[in-house]
């Protein structure tokens, strides 16, 4: 059995009594007093970005810990083993199911005006069997059929308002060869999302309403025969009658943007965002219809919420820090929180009290909003998991008749998971708490190692992109992939010390983007070179950088690892700065450290002092 070193860490209930984050109206210097220290985890950098800046200028006295988390409950389970829960946990991949270890550690929402706020449809998803609610969803994307109208009209083939004027679309776009309807579902979330979006009115019945609480309460653990056989029918009948098969099992969402963009493809399961990203030949009117149901009525949306919010429950009998963390969560979901992460207006709330624009495209989802036909998905990992495996048996063949599929499902559901091993100890405990004298200490670490293993000159990261204390202990694969954030890439280029200079500049500069410095915990850590830096009263600027203990020379070349978000940082700061990456090679920060700690059986490198904050 693991043995684990419970450490006392920093992340809980702690007053911080030294000059804290630059969030808020301070003065370069000056004392500040104690502020209540408040830890978010974000499942994405993309939550970062909209929730940063925002939670610090609207709560100006709390000192804010971010962290990255990975998009996993089981993050915080890992998190909640060593005693370093997060005050607020957010995750986009989730189920009720995959949380209820959890259920004890997180604070009970049921009673509170933030659940009251909910339309009792959507709340019922978030309903232990107790009555319990631990998690409550902001806005959500909608999940459905994206048809080319224009193709449509073009053939004279009627807009489908049922499943059957669907499948008969279907059929003479096969006549005209174009493929009626195609889905990547070589993706794990299309064949859970297409399997449960086809049957959202059965799985809203009151049946499948009392099956799903069950089953996400751990009450059983099999699928209802009564609930899912007309799920997998209706799967079995689209197949057959839609022409899909083996290639469609094999098909990624590439391949399906290549059809529709050329024509070739009339519908494909897709999102509010991808009506932006893939709208049909160019100037094609494209739409978001329904999962089509047996009748018109029977019509629903599919979603799943951009993520799922809770609070730990540690601290929370303390009735100030406890209105201070329903605060909080109060401004995340509230109209102007939940416009942060709506940018794309193709967001719609499950709340009674926020009302979020919407794209024309999307113009149609209006009266299923109003009579809350939106089917929030069930997604716990092994639904997932499972989904993908039996969906590609029904479309290879391998699976013949929806009893096969059923029992399939069941089979796999009862299958007994095997314990991960362990496969590596830590000896030390690295605090991930930002301190003026020594900077962010796991993150120092981790960037060491980065530099040493590489053989790089400099490594230059955000300190959030590790998700939390480094503590003493055994560690599973899984869980050495916890210590970093998943959408952290490692990019490689070569620098003249003046385009350092610059790089560390413009990253502390920049605003509105992922890779923004909104306080201390957001700060970049350096490993390599040292960096003096003030904090000032509009966030942070650059006084020097130094090498060894002298200024960086600023005409020598360096090898640069900077470890950062790949999509949107580095194309903004590589044209402010002038530079390419060099190094096409793509890794992530927990490469490193499965092979620095695994493969090679070696610790993290120790952690340097690289910073002097003024």
């Amino acid at each position: 059995m693991k043995q684990k070193k419970i450490v006392s860490l920093l992340l809980g209930v702690t007053i911080a009594i030294s000059v804290l984050a630059g969030c808020g109206n301070q003065q370069t210097g000056e004392k500040t007093e104690a502020k209540e220290k408040v830890t978010v985890a974000f499942w994405g950098n993309q939550l970062q970005e909209s929730y940063g800046k925002y939670l610090c200028d609207t709560f100006p006295d709390v000192e804010f810990e971010f962290v990255l988390a990975s998009n996993s409950t089981d993050f915080y389970r890992y998190r909640q083993e060593y005693g370093d829960m997060p005050d607020i946990l957010t995750v986009r991949r989730f189920a009720l199911k995959d949380a209820v270890q959890l259920k004890d550690n997180l604070y009970d929402l049921s009673d509170t005006d933030l659940a009251s706020n909910y339309y009792g449809t959507y709340l019922k998803n978030y309903t232990y069997d107790d009555g319990t609610v631990n998690w409550l969803p902001v806005c959500a994307e909608v999940d459905s059929f994206i048809i080319n109208e224009t193709l449509f009209e073009e053939y004279n083939v009627p807009v489908p308002t049922d499943y059957d004027s669907f499948l008969s679309a279907c059929e003479v776009f096969e006549k005209e060869g174009i493929q009626g309807y195609v889905s990547d579902f070589s993706n794990d979330y299309t064949c859970m999302e297409v399997l449960q979006g086809l049957s959202s009115a059965q799985l809203m019945s009151m049946e499948g309403i009392n099956w799903r609480q069950k089953y996400e309460s751990g009450a059983t653990n099999q699928l209802s025969e009564e609930v899912w056989m007309p799920v997998f029918e209706k799967f079995f009948d689209m197949k057959e009658k839609a022409g899909l098969g083996e290639e469609e099992a094999n098909m990624n969402f590439d391949d399906v943007k290549k059809l529709f963009t050329k024509g070739k493809a009339a519908m494909y399961r897709g999102t509010g965002n991808d009506i932006v990203s893939c709208p049909g030949r160019g100037a094609d009117k494209v739409v978001l219809m329904p999962y089509f149901g047996n009748t018109e009525n029977d019509n629903w949306y599919l979603t799943y919420p951009a993520f799922q919010i809770a609070a730990s429950s540690k601290g929370m009998d303390d009735p100030e820090r406890e209105k201070l963390i329903l605060d909080v969560m109060a401004a995340m979901l509230d109209q102007e929180g939940q416009s942060h992460i709506s940018y794309g207006q193709n967001m719609v709330p499950y709340n009674k009290n926020v009302n979020l624009d919407l794209l024309p495209e999307l113009e149609n989802l209006k009266p299923y909003i109003k009579e809350n036909k939106m089917y929030i998905r069930l997604a716990s990992n092994e639904m997932f998991s499972i989904s993908q495996s039996v969906v590609q048996k029904i479309l290879t063949g391998e699976l013949k008749t929806p009893a096969e599929a059923l029992d399939a499902f069941n089979d796999e559901l009862n299958s007994e998971k095997a314990e991960e091993p362990v496969v590596a100890h830590i000896d030390t405990t690295y605090s991930n708490e930002f301190t003026k004298e020594h900077g962010n200490q796991a993150a120092s670490a981790v960037c060491n190692t980065i530099r040493k293993d590489a053989n790089a000159d400099l490594v230059f990261a955000q300190a959030s992109y590790i998700s939390g204390d480094i503590c003493e202990g055994d560690y599973t694969e899984k869980e050495l992939g916890y210590l970093t954030c998943g959408n952290g890439t490692i990019m490689e280029a070569e620098l003249t010390g003046e385009k350092v200079y610059q790089l560390v500049e413009e990253s502390l500069a920049l605003r509105d983007n992922r890779g923004a410095v909104c306080n201390d915990s957001t700060m970049y850590v350096s490993s390599g070179f040292e960096m003096d830096i003030t904090r000032t009263k509009n966030g942070y600027t650059l006084n020097k950088l130094t090498r060894n203990g002298k200024e960086l020379d600023r005409n020598a070349v360096y090898s640069v690892l900077i470890y950062n978000d790949y999509d949107w940082y580095m194309p903004v700061i590589s044209e402010k700065v002038g530079f390419e990456v060099t190094n096409a090679d793509i890794s992530k920060g927990v490469d490193v450290l499965k092979k620095r700690l695994v493969e090679e059986g070696g610790q993290l490198e120790e952690p340097t002092d690289y910073i002097t904050m003024r």
